[in-house]
């Protein structure tokens, strides 16, 4: 089963109660990134969601999230990405070298902390160094590392070990000539 990304909720109306449900049944990483590498998250995202049991919440598809950015609503906006962190479990940091431009990656790292979400560092192929802040949480420095991490993720909320292992063949398809993120991510030996 794949993953759903829930900045589409926006869209819709649904009560509390199947926010609540989805919540608990399935994992979701709130994909944190500098604008402009916005195609790279989209990549990243729909890998996670295809490749795993687990959801993504990515901001550009939050239809309310993305009026109040074009209205230039501070307050809002921070209200929106608030709201996407809460429905998360985790936070996946993607950091270029355009990261160290962002005043949003910093605050959803520190939202994050302090609602004490799991919190994970993606190096992206042209990122230069990471940011201290960043060495709070799990680093992953390539393709290699990030699957072992969504097999950790998938496998912190109770799958059947048959469905477990389907997850693990399925990010582990890939050769290393081959792989959808090679684009964007190292290898790693």
């Amino acid at each position: 089963m794949a993953g759903k990304n829930r900045a589409f909720l926006s869209r819709v109306t649904a009560s509390f109660a199947e926010n609540e449900v989805r919540k608990s049944q399935r994992p979701c990483i709130f994909l944190s990134h500098i604008s402009i590498d916005k195609q790279t998250a989209k990549a990243i995202g729909d890998y996670i969601m295809e490749n795993g049991d687990i959801d993504i919440y990515l901001d550009i598809y939050d239809e309310k999230l993305q009026q109040a950015v074009n209205m230039g609503n501070s307050f809002m906006i921070t209200q929106f990405i608030e709201k996407g962190l809460e429905q998360s479990t985790h936070i996946m940091c993607l950091v270029s070298k355009s990261t160290v431009q962002s005043w949003w990656v910093p605050y959803e790292v520190g939202f994050s902390k302090r609602a004490h979400k799991e919190i994970s560092t993606l190096a992206l192929k042209d990122a230069e160094y990471l940011p201290e802040y960043l060495s709070i949480g799990t680093i992953l420095l390539g393709i290699k590392s990030l699957n072992e991490y969504l097999q950790k993720v998938a496998n912190s909320k109770s799958l059947t070990g048959s469905h477990y292992h389907a997850i693990y063949a399925k990010l582990m398809s890939y050769t290393e000539w081959y792989h959808p993120l090679n684009k964007y991510l190292k290898l790693e030996k």
